[in-house]
């Protein structure tokens, strides 16, 4: 709802104030993840710099990894992935062929509320801004039913049009 003229600012200074206004609401809306896997203003330099820029936006993409899967934000995590990712399943060695085959999975998965699942990196590797890995010794638990399962959860990425996007998912029975 719009204020009555009589208590807008007139002229270029009402404009700004909407203009700022605007980008505020904009800005406020646009998912955690994106941006997360997203480099920042300081991420672009070329050379070394770049390089630096690439792997800290890498660190913001494996974050937004964790953080999507444990507040169970199917936007968030659908946001990271890549259109052609593949995730793999050590259960049952399910794979699953894009991103909306992924996603209708993870909807299945995060509306369930009954786990939790622990991530710790066991390593992680970046290539400039083209490729980067993480391996996660991961706990998957179910704690009423006394479930625990450990798993070694390898999440390949690629570095496409400025942002880290999951490319390979796979699990396997882990080490934990």
């Amino acid at each position: 709802m719009r204020p009555p003229a009589s208590a807008r600012p007139a002229g270029r200074l009402g404009r700004t104030i909407a203009l700022v206004g605007l980008t505020a609401g904009l800005l406020a809306a646009a998912p955690a993840a994106v941006s997360a896997a997203t480099p920042g203003a300081d991420d672009t330099p070329t050379g070394d710099a770049a390089a630096r820029g690439c792997e800290r936006a890498f660190d913001r993409a494996v974050r937004a990894y964790v953080d999507t899967t444990a507040r169970r934000d199917l936007d968030g995590f659908a946001a990271l992935l890549h259109p052609d990712v593949t995730s793999v399943f050590a259960s049952d060695g399910e794979v699953l062929d894009g991103k909306r085959a992924t996603v209708d999975w993870l909807r299945r998965f995060f509306a369930d509320d009954s786990w939790t699942q622990s991530f710790s990196v066991a390593k992680q590797t970046v290539v400039g801004c083209q490729t980067g890995f993480v391996l996660f010794d991961s706990v998957y638990a179910v704690p009423a039913t006394g479930t625990r399962v450990p798993l070694l959860i390898g999440v390949s990425y690629t570095y496409q049009h400025g942002r880290w996007l999951v490319l390979q998912n796979q699990d396997s029975v882990g080490r934990i």
